[in-house]
């Protein structure tokens, strides 16, 4: 038989400390050597390691006493303790490479009495199979004379691509809330609705995707890497790509980031009033008016409008507005933003807005209707007289008067989603009836004899089968959009109205379907539905 050595693992650092045995199996006999600790802090060698050990090389006969006696003494010199074993048969090696090739196993069987697998033995046997990359040599040693199944190798798996991404240089988010000074004004000129660029100036830059770097498998195989996505500039109106890497202002405007793509909208700007010298503006971009809006002229912008002056009976419609002095609606004319509204006073005015409506001073005998939150806070914060209606929060410091004063203020209620909930629900009909009528005829034409059916019938029946699936992609895309605001109009039951210093008898509050009439006076307060009533708390 070959002559087999095992010697008990030792740390690989320092010198080593512990006592530690060496067991070698030869024709004439198996010799056992035990080495004492070096120092007095070594760990001299534990008799059941050895036992262990020759289990697993199926040996059961041998001497136990002289085996203990060996161990105790420590001497460093062999001792035979068993005879030679007689083996038979070998064990089942075998090898097991994964699909993707990225990890190989090794499993052994071995029969009663057969030979122990040697390290030899299971490494020929892996590179039998073609096993090169990434092996486990410690887990090659502890497979030596057992009978167990283990990972003996991994490859390399390849590190995919990064996708490319837009790397932005300016802000593309407004914040509508100007800062409230010490002395209880809001400063308007530091609203920052507004990004101003200059032609030349670098919108973003585009960070091109990465290749990747390629793997290995165990077989020693490259394995190529995804590569990252590419997207394309997002270069709108007045934008250019420059140096195939960066996206530039083509002229000098307003920035405005529309269906994902940067634009660049030329300024209107208009000395004086709008009024008869100027007549009405209707512009795609923004517009600035360094005086006011005159009754009965109008401003419709694609962009944000920016009033140094008031709107006195006017009508103002765009993305954010902002009216540095305020609004003298004058019973006419209204402000309509689809962002924000900003002014500091409110007057007998109609104000629509898709998100915040911000008041500094005092609103008065109003309506305004805002999807977020309206918010009424600056050196008086008064709400006096009309109707306030918010999507989430009414926020002011006083609310109405000691003259008690009818004023309704309502939270849970988004005023543009509730008419575009109405709107589409009626498209959805419409757009049923004519998909009806249009399947009804599909049916007549379906009936007749193709091979017999006239050319003009032919081209209505392909029309029609044409018109049905559009009708149908419409009139599943408005259901969808039905779910949607129906689980937002859930959310905004959660509506809080908060009033910093007195709410006077007069003021009705109103969240969602929930009324409360205020009748006695109420300070630091704030009012949300719970349990099916409307409950008051502190602001």
């Amino acid at each position: 038989m070959q002559d087999q050595v095992l010697t008990q693992a030792q740390d690989g650092g320092e010198e080593q400390v512990d006592g530690y045995y060496s067991l070698a199996i030869e024709e004439r006999g198996v010799q056992l050597a035990v080495y004492s600790p070096k120092t007095e802090q070594g760990n001299p060698v534990n008799e059941a390691v050895i036992i262990q050990e020759l289990k697993k090389q199926c040996i059961t006969e041998y001497n136990y006493a002289l085996l203990i006696k060996t161990v105790r003494e420590a001497a460093g010199e062999p001792v035979k303790i068993a005879e030679a074993p007689e083996y038979e048969g070998e064990p089942d090696i075998q090898v097991l490479i994964s699909r993707d090739r990225m990890e190989a196993t090794v499993k052994i069987v071995r029969p009663e009495k057969s030979k122990p697998p040697c390290l030899e033995a299971i490494v020929e046997k892996i590179q039998s199979k073609g096993i090169v990359f990434g092996v486990d040599y410690e887990a090659l040693q502890r497979l030596v004379g057992a009978a167990a199944e283990m990972t003996v190798a991994k490859g390399k798996p390849p590190q995919n691509g990064n996708n490319a991404y837009i790397q932005y240089y300016v802000d593309l988010e407004t914040n509508a809330k100007p800062a409230e000074l010490e002395n209880g004004k809001v400063d308007f000129r530091n609203l920052n609705l507004f990004t101003t660029v200059q032609q030349g100036d670098v919108l973003a830059e585009k960070i091109p995707a990465t290749p990747g770097s390629p793997g290995t498998d165990v077989l020693g195989n490259s394995v190529k890497p995804k590569p990252g996505k590419d997207i394309p500039f997002p270069v709108g109106k007045n934008t250019q790509v420059l140096d195939q890497t960066k996206v530039v202002a083509a002229i000098a405007g307003q920035l405005q980031m529309i269906n994902h793509k940067i634009n660049v909208l030329p300024v209107i700007e208009i000395k004086g009033d709008v009024d008869l010298s100027t007549g009405n503006i209707d512009f795609i971009g923004n517009v600035t008016v360094r005086g006011s809006v005159q009754s009965g002229f109008t401003i419709k912008a694609g962009g944000n409008v920016e009033i140094f002056g008031t709107v006195s009976g006017g009508i103002v419609e765009g993305k954010s507005i902002v009216i540095k002095m305020g609004i003298q609606g004058m019973g006419r004319g209204y402000v309509k933003a689809s962002g924000d509204v900003v002014a500091k006073f409110i007057e007998n005015g109609t104000v629509y807005a898709g998100n915040d409506v911000i008041v500094s001073e005092v609103v008065f005998h109003s309506k305004i209707n805002a999807g977020k939150r309206v918010i009424v806070q600056g050196r008086r914060g008064l709400i006096s007289g009309g109707r306030i209606v918010a999507g989430e929060e009414i926020v002011a410091k006083t609310a109405g008067t000691q003259m008690a004063t009818n004023t309704e203020l309502e939270v849970g209620v988004n005023p543009v989603m509730r008419e575009e909930y109405k709107l589409i629900r009626k498209e959805i009909k419409q757009l049923e009836l004519s998909l009806d009528q249009t399947q009804k005829a599909l049916t007549i034409l379906k009936s007749m004899n193709q091979n017999a059916m006239p050319s003009e019938k032919r081209e209505m029946l392909l029309k029609l089968t044409k018109s049905q699936f559009h009708l149908v992609g419409q009139v599943t895309a408005r259901r969808n959009r039905v779910a949607e605001i129906e689980l937002a109009l859930e959310e905004l039951k959660h509506g809080r109205i908060r009033v910093s210093d007195v709410v006077y008898p007069g003021v009705k509050i109103v969240v969602g379907a929930l009324i409360k009439p205020v009748r006695e006076q109420l300070s630091h307060s704030s009012f949300y539905a719970e349990d099916g009533d409307i409950k008051i708390g502190p602001f």
